[in-house]
């Protein structure tokens, strides 16, 4: 079985082909729920067994109700023991009993050739028994890819999931260049393919800055405080609505924060917008003749990507494209064998 696991910042995503799975990147200790016995299990309640020790956890949305919880933005997160056990969840969720385990994940650009084998080498032997959604798994796969994060939505934007071939052959037909920006919680990743001679990355036209969603919600924390005189952490599911809403009941009322909201959200995007231009310079960027836009953030940069190109298609569920572009990879790669 091939996994591609989206280890992000703020939203661990993951796919085996057949289940979907998305939840918030946050872990808190278990405690005992009132009134469980009335509710069904919730998600994702887990117990954790590896040869250092047990642990029981919440996990996502389940952490961030019931539970004190922080994004770990570290720029080598991995090494942290709440990631491995949004690691070693996410596959029991996805493994099946008897199956050999391929995973894909992938790295920001700017980290990647810096941190790609230590984050291989870790997420391969970090193996355990996991019980989550009332079934036992145990956990440890047999191989570990690494690749480029925003290439992992390219691939999944590009490619048909059931033939491996490229779902629309107009994209390369005039050659020039593919564009991919994939908008994060932490950074903004984004590749760029050459369509002739043949469809390839162009890696010096690649890369990943650090602005993302993360950026808009501490000035979004700013406008609330100003509104509230209280600000929540940013964990809290508060600005997920005020980033898709611009308002919040709060306090016994609705709580605005327009117009700030939608002036910060255009400064953002033309940060994003500006960065890339600045890596690409300006022969490539007349180049480019169409852009994807991809991660849960791409609203950011929507509307400033389509003042600049003639095409921008935002990608089918963005926010799961990189893990379903790394599923792909996978099963382009000899059924994910050897790493």
């Amino acid at each position: 079985m091939i996994v591609g696991v989206d280890l992000g910042y703020g939203w661990i995503k993951a796919t085996n082909g057949e289940r979907q799975i998305r939840f918030p990147a946050v872990v808190c200790d278990a405690h005992e729920l009132i009134m469980a016995d009335l509710f069904q299990s919730p998600e994702y309640e887990a117990f954790i067994e590896t040869a250092s020790g047990t642990r029981r956890v919440f996990v996502g949305e389940l952490a961030r109700r019931e539970g004190v919880t922080a994004l770990n933005l570290a720029t080598k997160k991995y090494e942290d023991g709440d990631t491995e056990a949004l690691w070693l969840v996410t596959l029991a969720l996805l493994a099946q009993e008897g199956e050999p385990l391929h995973v894909v994940t992938g790295l920001p650009l700017a980290h990647f050739e810096s941190q790609r084998e230590a984050l291989k080498e870790r997420l391969l032997h970090l193996r355990g028994r996991v019980t989550v959604q009332d079934r036992t798994m145990e956990v440890a796969p047999q191989s570990v890819r690494v690749i480029p994060q925003a290439m992992g939505a390219m691939i999944g934007t590009l490619l048909d999931p059931t033939t491996l071939e490229l779902r629309n052959p107009a994209w390369i037909e005039q050659g020039g260049y593919l564009l991919l920006v994939d908008v994060g919680t932490r950074t903004t990743g984004f590749v760029t393919f050459e369509t002739k001679p043949e469809l390839r990355l162009i890696s010096r036209l690649s890369d990943s800055v650090d602005v993302g969603v993360h950026d808009l919600y501490l000035a979004l924390a700013g406008i609330f405080r100003q509104r509230t005189g209280e600000t929540p952490p940013l964990s809290d599911p508060i600005y997920d609505e005020l980033y898709t809403r611009g308002e919040v009941y709060y306090g016994g009322r609705v709580v605005s924060i327009e117009p700030e909201r939608s002036r910060h959200m255009e400064r953002m995007g033309h940060l994003i917008a500006r960065r890339i231009q600045e890596h690409l310079g300006a022969d490539a960027m007349k180049r480019i003749h169409t852009v994807f836009l991809a991660g849960g953030g791409y609203r950011l940069a929507q509307s400033v990507l389509q003042q600049i190109f003639p095409r921008v298609y935002v990608v089918p569920d963005p926010q799961l494209a990189n893990a379903e572009g790394y599923r792909l990879y996978g099963l382009t790669r000899e059924g994910g064998g050897t790493p």
